[in-house]
């Protein structure tokens, strides 16, 4: 349950810039790795100078001594050679940077959500880059429930990639 809390918030927070009163529903990842990064290795790797002082601005972005940088930015580079890598995240005291080979996600549309004024495929493409980075677009759609209208987003790795 815990696994399950961790990943809504995650993708909440990763998509909440974007969109405003809907919900995820589903973000279900076939998790191939996680790695684990100290905030001074992404503040090292990432900038020139020595960073003493290391803030953790939101999930996605890590201030070093003034300088904020992308945990995507970090993890892209970290992980060059990853055909899998979906997206990267910071907390408190870590970065986790994590591969997958599929990844589902459902999302309950509101009235006001940009999101789901484009079409499905426009609003899976504008996700994918947040939610599944490294994989394809293999399935887009809006479905229509008793309350609200759903968002689904299918990625997965080509057999070019496998």
């Amino acid at each position: 349950m815990a696994a399950f809390t961790a990943k809504l918030f995650i993708s909440l927070i990763i998509i909440l810039p974007q969109i405003s009163w809907g919900r995820v529903l589903t973000d279900d990842i076939t998790i191939t790795s996680k790695e684990t990064f100290t905030l001074k290795e992404l503040c090292q790797e990432m900038v020139t100078h020595p960073s003493p002082l290391i803030e953790v601005k939101s999930i996605t972005t890590v201030d070093c001594m003034g300088k904020k940088i992308k945990v995507t930015d970090f993890c892209q580079k970290k992980m060059v050679t990853d055909p899998y890598y979906l997206r990267g995240y910071a907390s408190n005291d870590k970065v986790e940077c994590i591969s997958g080979k599929k990844v589902i996600f459902k999302y309950a549309c509101r009235k006001k959500d940009r999101l789901c004024k484009n079409s499905a495929e426009v609003s899976c493409s504008e996700l994918r880059p947040k939610l599944a980075y490294r994989l394809d677009s293999v399935h887009s759609s809006f479905i229509q429930k008793e309350s609200f209208k759903q968002l689904n987003c299918f990625y997965e790795s080509t057999p070019l990639r496998r």
